[in-house]
């Protein structure tokens, strides 16, 4: 009797570490998602499609200003994993962009900053 007992609880141990893992991402994806509110530290989210144009470029911070229309004017952080496509087939460099160009920027935000992923030269 005893080793049947034991054998049940393994199993229902086994079920409900099972259960745990599929409820896990159920959980995680039924979590409410705010807006634009600023990211919880270490949260990295959707920032969207910023469609603007160029107001300042800061080289050697690797930041870059948008007047992105109705949302007004956006910092915009420039990674090193950045990826910037130009109008031809070649990828460029943050020094290849210049104030007034229109940009398509593809964000996440980041500790309540927008980060570009990948920017558009238009």
């Amino acid at each position: 009797m005893t080793g049947k007992r034991v054998l049940y609880g393994v199993m229902l141990r086994r079920l409900g570490l099972a259960l745990g893992l599929v409820m896990l991402p159920a959980a995680a994806l039924a979590t409410p998602t705010p807006g634009l509110a600023p990211a919880a530290p270490d949260q990295v989210r959707n920032g969207g499609t910023i469609n603007g144009r160029v107001t300042t470029v800061d080289y050697q911070g690797g930041m870059l200003g948008v007047d992105a229309g109705s949302l007004g004017r956006i910092r915009v952080s420039i990674m090193p994993s950045t990826s910037i496509q130009g109008r031809d087939t070649a990828y460029h460099t943050i020094t290849d962009l210049k104030p007034g160009e229109r940009v398509q920027i593809l964000s996440s935000i980041a500790d309540g900053r927008y980060v570009a992923q990948i920017i558009r030269i238009r």
